[in-house]
């Protein structure tokens, strides 16, 4: 799955700007510390990682009904499914947890 075809992706949202602003979305989640969803990732690029989640039906891209019609990212198939999180995902949630406490400690001194 190195090359990303354009015609598969339109096909997974309604148009191109619907796609753009998903892919947009995600790409920031990434940035901000979200695991990606798919093996096969570039750890320089969110977009192209974004993108390849897009096309490979890990994230799903839903218009909200409502006065703000922006697309947002939906949960993985895997967490709706509510499998058993890989070993990467529960690493990375004890991390956080381990991170958490020692900021309560800092503070408590």
């Amino acid at each position: 799955m190195n090359e990303i075809n354009i015609d598969d992706l339109l096909s997974k949202a309604r148009n191109k700007f619907l796609l753009s602003n998903a892919a947009a979305g995600r790409a920031k989640q990434i940035v901000d510390g979200s695991l990606p969803y798919v093996d096969h990732f570039d750890p320089n690029n969110p977009v192209i990682t974004a993108l390849r989640e897009i096309a490979a039906d890990k994230v799903r891209i839903k218009v909200l009904s409502g006065p703000s019609k922006k697309p947002q990212e939906l949960l993985s198939r895997a967490q709706e499914e509510e499998e058993r999180p890989s070993a990467l995902l529960r690493l990375a949630k004890e991390k956080k947890g381990k991170a958490k406490k020692e900021k309560k400690e800092k503070k408590k001194k």
